[in-house]
């Protein structure tokens, strides 16, 4: 047997693969569930925005009250109706258009945040550490929230489904028998509802197709009774627990761009301040250049604040700053006021030997609000005090906070806002900040108090002498749907500071 034939014989011996051609290239599930999100993340943000035009958002809010309408004239002109009646078949190519964006755009949200889950417990993202999100504080509300989207998709496909079915089936009896009329009336309710329906789900709406899917989901259930800082800890306070992971690789690369010798926290709290002075129009946008050469490589600038489709920069820094503002405007009412205060030099904070300011939200939500205390020490020496808070009918109606107060002596006159030779309210207020001490006091009230509510808080030395005390004034209201709608209003002014294009500035 020649060694061709051999060679034949044992082939023809060979076992085939058992596991098919090309198993070892098969396909890595992780970047399965990457490719996955990233479909779906692109399809919730494309649903999204289509479902926030606001011809979507009109019709959305009038379609069952022109089905009303329809089934109404129905049961009014019968004869005239059912002569026109096969233009009742076009109306379900409108409806689609009232109902279908929004079931794509939450169910794709849905979705998107599993598989975004999925890929943090496995470490699918760019730094390659798991974190198991579904345990954080605050997930079970942003769990919540889309969950909720899906309800009232629900209810809506429901309740205008049912009015357009019913319209379709009055065709069949003669009319104005009471079939016909039935039907009609029943299709008529469902009109009404679905309208009542929509206009209460409208805010929910306008959440859709957001850049941060999860942020305004979020509430800072959670937070330090002490800031470091009035705006770098808020913004962070108020941040999803996803978005938070992303904030830390960020900061990270922030703290590579300084110049080095700078304090990495007065840095950060400069640029916020920066940029909310930016967005406030209180600084102009050629100056912001200028002001950021003072801690922050030129070369690095480009990389950390001015890359459009970077997940933060100039613009969305900016709108993190606002939404945290929407949630806590009595919190930033301290900053605006300690800037004043150094730009008139006012005598309470140049010649005083203590600076104690407070601030409250006018309305108290749900009977519960956050009062914010900004302390400094303006002596040479470090001072142990005690701040103690008085709130009548409250929950608890007295508490007592000690600490040591660093010296933090203020300027001797005046200050500018931007001073090119000179130290600058730029200068001074992440370091008066830093070095006294802000605190961040939930205040309630018992269930059955509403109503006109004083709160006392009162600055006392290590022997217990007064050294300062004021009372605040705010109105405790059981019902907050209305300052739920303000607050919603308010995140959405600040989505649209996000979306807005960063300036063209020269940073050489």
């Amino acid at each position: 047997m020649s060694k061709r034939n051999s060679s034949n014989d044992f082939r023809s011996l060979e076992l085939p693969d058992p596991y098919g051609h090309g198993f070892e290239r098969s396909e890595d599930p992780l970047e399965h569930t990457r490719s996955q999100w990233e479909k779906l993340e692109s399809r919730r943000r494309l649903a999204g925005n289509i479902t926030r035009n606001r011809l979507l958002l009109f019709w959305r809010s009038i379609a069952g009250l022109i089905l009303a309408f329809i089934s109404l004239m129905g049961v009014l002109f019968p004869q005239q109706i059912s002569e026109k009646s096969n233009l009742v078949f076009l109306l379900p190519v409108p409806i689609l258009l009232a109902t279908l964006p929004s079931i794509i755009a939450s169910e794709s949200a849905w979705h998107a945040m599993q598989a975004r889950l999925s890929l943090r417990e496995q470490g699918g993202f760019s730094s390659g550490s798991k974190h198991a999100l579904r345990v954080q504080p605050g997930m079970d509300r942003i769990l919540d929230g889309l969950k909720d989207h899906r309800r009232n998709n629900l209810v809506s496909t429901v309740l205008i489904g049912l009015a357009l079915g019913l319209m379709l089936l009055s065709l069949s009896p003669p009319p104005g028998s009471i079939a016909w009329n039935l039907a009609l009336v029943i299709a008529m309710s469902s009109g009404f509802l679905y309208t009542f329906h929509a206009q209460y789900t409208l805010d929910y709406v306008r959440q859709l197709g957001d850049k941060f899917s999860n942020l305004v989901f979020h509430a800072p259930t959670h937070h330090p009774t002490q800031l470091g800082s009035i705006l770098g800890d808020l913004l962070v306070t108020h941040l999803d627990p996803d978005l938070y992971l992303e904030w830390r690789e960020w900061r990270n690369e922030f703290d590579k761009s300084l110049i080095p010798g700078y304090d990495k926290s007065q840095a950060l709290e400069r640029l916020l301040y920066i940029l909310y002075l930016h967005n406030e129009d209180v600084l102009s946008a050629d100056k912001v250049p200028v002001e950021l050469s003072v801690f922050m490589r030129h070369d690095s600038i480009q990389q950390i604040l001015l890359e459009e489709d970077s997940r933060f920069n100039w613009r969305t820094l900016q709108r993190l700053i606002s939404h945290a503002k929407a949630w806590q405007p009595s919190a930033f009412e301290l900053l605006d006021r300690l800037q004043n205060d150094l730009l008139a030099g006012q005598p309470e904070l140049i010649r005083s030997k203590w600076r104690m300011d407070v601030s409250i939200d006018e309305k108290s939500i749900d009977g519960s609000t956050n009062l914010f205390i900004a302390l400094n020490n303006q002596t040479f020496e470090p001072r142990h005090v005690k701040v103690e808070v008085l709130v009548p009918n409250g929950e608890p109606k007295s508490r007592d906070h000690r600490f040591e107060l660093k010296p933090c002596p203020p300027p001797r006159q005046e200050i500018k806002l931007s001073n090119p030779t000179d130290e600058d309210a730029l200068d001074w207020i992440p370091r008066y900040l830093q070095k006294g001490v802000v605190l961040w006091i939930n205040v309630a009230w018992n269930r059955s108090f509403s109503g006109n509510s004083n709160i006392q808080v009162i600055l006392r030395d290590d022997d217990g002498i007064i050294l300062e005390s004021k009372v605040l004034t705010t109105i405790v209201e059981r019902n907050s749907a209305d300052n739920t709608r303000e607050r919603v209003k308010r995140l959405e002014v600040a989505r649209k500071i996000g979306e807005l294009a960063i300036p063209k500035v020269d940073f050489r």
